[in-house]
């Protein structure tokens, strides 16, 4: 790790929101070639938390027991000596263009320009995630990003069903991005059709906004009853009072991908990015569904906001 100059180091936040930015500028991958150029992703919502908040601890009770802790993960990935006094987790949100956005309204299956877009998204995640955890280690900074580690994982609990060692939408809420909805989804001021990234750096973290002290948007706190649109836009029937059933959400995806995965890679460019479950990591496409998350208020903003 270069050794960095003296003085006041920028805050986590400024500096990320900053090279976020440049790097969606720049990203030749953020635009779809198969359909006129459209652009994957507008420019990122950046939020930041204190490594050390005791919420990240919760997320041991609530994601998984092996959440990771972000001192920790950082020490384990920093050079021998790195001042590790502050230590901040840098989350952003990526919202989809309102090209894909618009295609995937009012369909009972994903559009092709969706499903290639949250393909790609995948990859542009992880390509910007490996960039900035680069550019902020050349220039003297400890830093990782959990999902490029081998301590990542995703996979079944008997208490959690699906689950991870980072859940990407609770870091989100930690750094203020937002609260969780019906859908399950974070809802940020840039609404919910959104995909998360984060990385862990030894900088202060600087003018974060407040986090929710609800983790609940209105829509799950009163079980649907301010706003269920989202519910009756799921075609698997996997939203109720209760929320998001994974598993029903989990068995549509796969039917999805079943459906549409040999056909969209022979058709169109995708990009692969590392598909990680049960210990496991290739390279790998991955469909999605989002269709609860379009044509909803909360689609491009925060209705409660």
């Amino acid at each position: 790790m270069r050794e960095r100059s003296t003085g006041a180091p920028p805050s986590a936040l400024q500096f990320v929101r900053q090279l976020a930015r440049d790097f969606i500028g720049a990203s030749a991958g953020n635009r779809l070639e198969d359909f006129g150029d459209v652009p994957v992703f507008d420019m990122p919502l950046v939020g930041a938390v204190d490594g050390r908040d005791p919420v990240f601890q919760v997320f041991r009770e609530v994601v998984s027991p092996g959440h990771l802790m972000p001192p920790e993960i950082l020490e384990r990935y920093s050079g021998a000596g790195a001042d590790l006094s502050c230590v901040s987790v840098v989350s952003w949100a990526l919202p989809f263009s309102q090209d894909v956005r618009r295609s995937n309204r009012g369909r009972d299956w994903p559009s092709p320009l969706y499903s290639v877009a949250r393909n790609n998204g995948g990859a542009i995640i992880f390509g910007m995630s490996r960039r900035l955890t680069e550019q902020l280690r050349g220039s003297g900074f400890a830093a990782v990003s959990p999902i490029l580690t081998e301590e990542y994982d995703a996979f079944r609990s008997a208490e959690h069903g699906l689950s991870s060692t980072w859940s990407e939408r609770h870091v989100a809420y930690a750094a203020g991005l937002g609260s969780f909805g019906l859908h399950g989804s974070l809802i940020t001021p840039i609404g919910s059709y959104v995909r998360f990234g984060s990385l862990v750096v030894n900088l202060p973290t600087g003018p974060a906004a407040p986090r929710m002290d609800d983790y609940r948007a209105p829509c799950l706190s009163t079980g649907g009853e301010t706003c269920g649109l989202c519910r009756d836009r799921c075609p698997a029937g996997a939203i109720s009072e209760n929320g998001m059933d994974k598993e029903k959400c989990y068995v549509r995806r796969n039917e999805i991908r079943e459906r549409n995965l040999v056909g969209y890679a022979g058709k169109y460019r995708m990009l692969p990015s590392p598909i990680v479950k049960g210990g496991t990591r290739k390279e790998g496409y991955s469909l999605g569904c989002a269709l609860c998350l379009c044509g909803v208020p909360c689609e491009d903003t925060d209705p409660e906001g």
